[in-house]
Order: C-alpha cells, then sequence, then structure tokens
C-alpha cells in the first residue's frame, strides 16, 4: 500500500476540503475498495494500492464521472436559450464511463416540462419543478440517486428542502453547478482542445503541483479568495479569477460524497438545516468580520469534520449520513450549540476536530464559503457551563422578543465569549463569559424589565474562577442571603422595593446596599448582621480591594452574573483559605460591627449589630471618628480592642464599602479584640 499526500487537498477553503473526500469516495468506488483516508497536519492523506502516477492516471483514463444534472433549473443545458456545450459532448461520446451519464441526460431531456417556458407565477414554476424533481427519482439510472438526494430532497407533504453546501438544488443565483460540472468534464475529458495541460492541472488539484495553465472561470461560493475577480472592487480589473478546473469537478464529486442519502433517512421529519451533514443555522461569532446582520444574510453553517486515523469511505459515509451533533438530547440548532455539542462529540466519534464555514452572503446576492476557523476536539469542563448558561439566555430571549438594540448587543457579546470559552476553554475564557453574563444581566435589573428565571446556574461556575481575587469578592456579596431580609439580588432588581444599587462608583453602590441592608435589620428586629453568605472572600482579598489593587469593573460584572447562581441549595461553601495576612486595623475593627455571625464574649455568645453612625461618618470622610464610635460599642459589650492608631491611606467610603463583603473570623481580625473562637 502506497501513502500519497494530497497537497492540493488542504481543509481550507470549502473546496479544497470537499476535493479531498472526492478522491476518496472515487478511488474507493471506482479503482482500490481498501483505500484509507485521513487528514494530515497539512493536507489529506491517501493509502492506497495506487501510485501517484497511478492516482492521477486513474481520474485522466478511467474515472467515471457522477451524472450531475439540475433539469429542473434555467441554465442547466436543458433550455433553449442554456449554453450546451457540456451536455452535448457528453450525449456525443461514446466512452464506457460516460454512459451513465448519457443515459441520464437522454431520460431527463423526455421528462415533461424539461426544456419548456418558466411557470407564469412563482407558484406555476414551483409546481414545475417539483414535478421534474420528483419525475427524475422515478426515471433516471440508479448512478444518479446520490447526487439527486445531494441537490434536493422532498418530504412526504411535498415540501423541498436543499443542502446548503449545493446553493438551491444545484445552482447558485445564476451560475449553475451542474451545466459547469457538465462543461469541464468535456474539457477535460472528452474534447480537451490540445493547449490545456489536462495532466498537469490534475497534478496540481491532487499533489499541489505547479501549473501555468489555470484558466479564467467561475468558482462559486467554495473558493472564497478566488470568487468575484482579481480585487472584487469597483473600478479594477473584476475578470474571473484564474482557477483550476478540476478544482471545480472534484469539489462537485466532493458534495456529492458530503449530501447524499440524507433525504431518506430522516424522512419525513426533516428541515433545511438538519438535511445536511453537521449543517446548522449560522451564529455571528468567531470570526473577524462578524456582525449582527450575518445573523439574516447567512445561509448556515457547515462543521466539516477532521479526522486522524485512516478512515475507509464506507465508515465516513456512515458518520456523514448520520451527520448530527446533539445538546442536551436534541440536535443543536445554531453555530454555539454545535460548538458545544462538539466537545463531546469528537471523543465518541474519533475526530479531532471542524473546520467550521458561514455561508455569507458578501457579493451582492451571492454566497462565500467563509472559514470561521478551526475547532479542536476535546473534553472541556467549560462545555458543561456553556450548556448550562445556554437555558437561562433563552429564557431571557423569550421574555425580551421586542428588546432594544442595547439588548442586541449585549447579547452578541455573550455568544462571542461563549463561542471562544468553548473553542479554548481556561479560566481567562470563562471569566471573560461570566462578565459578559454580568453586563448583560445588570442591563436587565437596571431596566426593570419584568425577567424571571426557571434555570439557575450552578456553582461550578465560582468554583471555576475561585483562584481570582475579584472572583471571590464578587461571589461573596452575590451569596448573601438571609431569610427575612432576602438575598442580594433585591438591591440590584430595580423593578424590587428594596433595590439600592446606586452611586457613581462601585465603592458607593455597596455603602447603599450595607446602609439598606442595616435599616432592614433593625427594622425586622433581626438578632445577627444579614451579611452572612454561602461564600466568603479572605481577608487578603478584602486588603487589596481596599488599597485598590483590584479591577472595580471585573467585581461588579462578576456580581451580576453570580446573582444567577443558585445560592440556596447545597452547603456554604468553605471560605478561601489565604496565608495570614497583616489588614488594616481600623477595617478590622470597624468590621466587628459588621459580621454575620456570634463573638465568643466572657458571659456567652456576643451579637453584634451594624452602626449607621458609622456609615454616616465614614461617608463624611471622617475616619477616627468612625473608629472612636466603634471602639465605644464594642467596649460597651466587654470587649478591648487594643490601642492603635485607627487611621488608613485609603478612601472613606471604600473602607465603608468593605465592610460589606463577607470574611471569615480568622487570626488577622481575632488580633485586633483578643476575641476567643467563633461560635
Amino acid at each position: 500500500m502506497n501513502t500519497i499526500r494530497l497537497a492540493g487537498c488542504e481543509a481550507e477553503p470549502l473546496g479544497s476540503y470537499l476535493k479531498a473526500l472526492a478522491v476518496l469516495r472515487l478511488v474507493s468506488e471506482q479503482a482500490d475498495p481498501k483505500a484509507l483516508g485521513w487528514w494530515g497536519r497539512s493536507c489529506f492523506c491517501l493509502e492506497t494500492e495506487l501510485d501517484e502516477d497511478e492516482l492521477v492516471q486513474f481520474f485522466l483514463k478511467r474515472y467515471a464521472p457522477t451524472p450531475i444534472l439540475s433539469p429542473w433549473n434555467g441554465g442547466s443545458g436543458f433550455y433553449p436559450n442554456d449554453r450546451k456545450v457540456g451536455l452535448e459532448a457528453i450525449t456525443g461520446s461514446t466512452g464506457d464511463r460516460f454512459s451513465v451519464y448519457r443515459e441520464a441526460i437522454g431520460k431527463a431531456q423526455r421528462i415533461p416540462g424539461v426544456g419548456e417556458e418558466k411557470g407564469a407565477s412563482k407558484g406555476e414554476e414551483d409546481e414545475r419543478r417539483m414535478a421534474i424533481q420528483l419525475a427524475c427519482r422515478n426515471a433516471l439510472p440508479d448512478g444518479c440517486v446520490e447526487w439527486l438526494d445531494a441537490a434536493v430532497g422532498i418530504s412526504a407533504e411535498g415540501k423541498r428542502a436543499f443542502a446548503p453546501i449545493l446553493g438551491t438544488g444545484g445552482n447558485e443565483g445564476r451560475l449553475d453547478y451542474t451545466n459547469n460540472f457538465m462543461e469541464y468534464v468535456a474539457d477535460l475529458l472528452i474534447a480537451p482542445d490540445g493547449k490545456t495541460p489536462v495532466a498537469a492541472l490534475l497534478r496540481n488539484a491532487l499533489l499541489g503541483a505547479d501549473t501555468g495553465g489555470l484558466q479564467p472561470s467561475s468558482v462559486g461560493q467554495y473558493d472564497p479568495g478566488r470568487a468575484g475577480g482579481f480585487n472584487q472592487g469597483q473600478g479594477v480589473a473584476s475578470g474571473d479569477f484564474p482557477s483550476n478546473p478540476w478544482n471545480f469537478v472534484l469539489t462537485l464529486e466532493g458534495a456529492v460524497a458530503w449530501a447524499a442519502g440524507l433525504y431518506r433517512r430522516q424522512g419525513v421529519g426533516f428541515r433545511s438545516f438538519l438535511c445536511s451533514p453537521f449543517t446548522v443555522r449560522p451564529t455571528p461569532v468567531g470570526y473577524g468580520s462578524a456582525s449582527g446582520k450575518d445573523g439574516e444574510l447567512a445561509r448556515a453553517e457547515i462543521w466539516a469534520p477532521i479526522w486522524e486515523r485512516p478512515t475507509g469511505y464506507t465508515e465516513l459515509k456512515a458518520l456523514l449520513r448520520e451527520g448530527r451533533a446533539a445538546v442536551n438530547g436534541r440536535p443543536a440548532q445554531n453555530g454555539l450549540e454545535f460548538a458545544q455539542a462538539a466537545c463531546m462529540l469528537g471523543v465518541d466519534r474519533g475526530l479531532s476536530g471542524f473546520v467550521r464555514y458561514n455561508l455569507l452572503k458578501r457579493r451582492g446576492d451571492s454566497y462565500i464559503a467563509l472559514p470561521a476557523g478551526r475547532f479542536a476536539v476535546t473534553e472541556r469542563r467549560e462545555g458543561d457551563l456553556a450548556r448550562a448558561l445556554t437555558a437561562l439566555l433563552e429564557e431571557a430571549d423569550w421574555q425580551l422578543k421586542d428588546a432594544p438594540a442595547e439588548y442586541e448587543s449585549l447579547r452578541r457579546q455573550v455568544d462571542e465569549a461563549m463561542y471562544n470559552t468553548l473553542l479554548r476553554g481556561g479560566g481567562d475564557t470563562v471569566q471573560d463569559l461570566a462578565a459578559c453574563v454580568g453586563r448583560l444581566h445588570r442591563w436587565i435589573l437596571s431596566t426593570g424589565k419584568p425577567v424571571r428565571f426557571s434555570q439557575r446556574l450552578s456553582r461550578d461556575w465560582v468554583a471555576v474562577l475561585s483562584g481570582r481575587p475579584e472572583a471571590r469578592i464578587a461571589a461573596a456579596l452575590a451569596g448573601m442571603w438571609q431569610r427575612d431580609a432576602g438575598g442580594f439580588r433585591d438591591h440590584l432588581d430595580r423593578a424590587e422595593r428594596e433595590f439600592a444599587w446606586t452611586g457613581v462608583n462601585l465603592a458607593e453602590r455597596m455603602v447603599r446596599v450595607l446602609e439598606r441592608r442595616t435599616m432592614l435589620s433593625d427594622a425586622l428586629g433581626l438578632r445577627s448582621n444579614p451579611l452572612g453568605s454561602a461564600y466568603r472572600a479572605s481577608t487578603e482579598d478584602v486588603v487589596k480591594f481596599l488599597e485598590e489593587r483590584l479591577d472595580d469593573g471585573l467585581t461588579e460584572d462578576l456580581l451580576f452574573a453570580f446573582t444567577l447562581v443558585d445560592w440556596r441549595r447545597g452547603e456554604p461553601i468553605a471560605a478561601w483559605t489565604a496565608a495570614d495576612v497583616e489588614v488594616w486595623p481600623v477595617y478590622a475593627l470597624l468590621k466587628h460591627l459588621f459580621l454575620a455571625q456570634a463573638l465568643e464574649g466572657l458571659e456567652g455568645a456576643i451579637w453584634l449589630k451594624g452602626d449607621l453612625s458609622v456609615l454616616a461618618t465614614l461617608r463624611a470622610g471622617d475616619v477616627s471618628q468612625a473608629a472612636r464610635i466603634s471602639v465605644r460599642r464594642l467596649q460597651n459589650v466587654g470587649l478591648m480592642p487594643i490601642d492603635t492608631n485607627y487611621l488608613g491611606g485609603f478612601d472613606a467610603m471604600r473602607l465603608a464599602s468593605s465592610l460589606l463583603i463577607p470574611v471569615p473570623y480568622d487570626a488577622a481580625m481575632r488580633r485586633i479584640c483578643r476575641l476567643g473562637e467563633v461560635k
């Protein structure tokens, strides 16, 4: 067996990918049934009993083209004003390898409606085309079946669907793939003009060999770099870019391998995006030119699988005919859901990754298959986070159907971050995603929109980001809840009575919440401060917050994201442990009045309560007066703060806001009052 590196068959662009499928399919079916193929580092590899020269000679002398024709399309060669060079060359040929093609063309010409004028109305024209398509399935030889399956599907209800990889039934606007295919077959294999270096062009298409025989021609959507002219703009040369006609022939043969057989398997239950392998609705994220309009202008997304294990065409065909990826037990519907499924699909199917293509409208009303990057397949914890987030986002979308453009912009940022998380994984991408979710949730809450979530995020979101101080502080705040005083989210939602998230910066907004919860404690007659949380930051985190060494914007974004976490189920998360650190004495002193837990005094438990006068003096910028009030309050309950200078070099408002952050009562805190153990 020989291993041939097909340097002309790379995974990008789409036409090149399809060429690889064509080679494996045609060699397996017509030359070497034991042939195997796989994707190497830079190109497709073929293991076969043929060597390179024999492979070239197979395509030149023995290859029997698939009878690719679409007699229902105007411009297909079957109508009076159509170009008929290719069709007439095939019908006039005598070689055995064109016999099925000749038979198919002859039978197609005799189908009622073929060659006749178009219907007077769109409805009549659709009926005419439908009748021809049905007749083709009944009349054309078995050799056409795979092409017919690939080109168009017709359900039991009489509805048609087209595999996006073949345009709309074998044509793209005014470009009819089938007529061009027949003409190229004629030029290359039946009646070459003697000037075209057919063999050299074939070696270029398969093996990447140099050639000077490229010809001006249309390439359709499959090779964006060669579509639309030299510079693809006004006022400059815009003729067809020189290309290799063999590329077009093999691309169409590969499209047959890609799409054939899906309709018959799926029967009456197919939908247009599910009738083609690994094809979903577009999600405009993950590529440089992505914009919101792409969701409306794009035809579909195609995720082309990459495998590194030698595989026969029979096995590959089974994979393509299954052609689906599932998320939470249902088929993936769009690019984001496919990315979620791909994190597991490759593991199950032996795939190493996917090349993602977006079929975008970029040249007037024509489409291009834009490569949107590769997606490596690995099992990622982040995939589970994204799947859980999807359900929550769907609830928001459903309840905000007529949301303004600001929501749509924030929503797209979430999609972009989610795709990046699925693509790359890691804590940084999860942090970016959580921040985007937080900004979206903040917009919802700040507008007072009546959005209610039955779905909640898991605590795994916090666990993944627990090594980051901003995330720990955000989680400690978001996890705050008390049965009578409610949760932290109540202070973030403008529609709630306890809304308090106002102020010019994060510190001031936190102080507003601390004041509100202190007043709630007094109004409800609570014994303790309602500042307990299912998660606690460390005193080291608070020191960094006080010294303004953290990103306040990130902390706030994560706070809004973490309020979507289900904090009321499960045991409280153990406090973040850190090395014993020195804390600012004034912070430790004041924090005693805003602890959620009891302290042990000489005569039993001591429950301390927040003091609004302390917060008022801090608002006024008088740190020393706030310290004096706190010392007196502690002394009144029998506690003895150490005698030291309770001043600090930081903003008084920030000091006040730090008192809201739930922290454990650790050694650094105990040193201030020489207390015993916490109850």
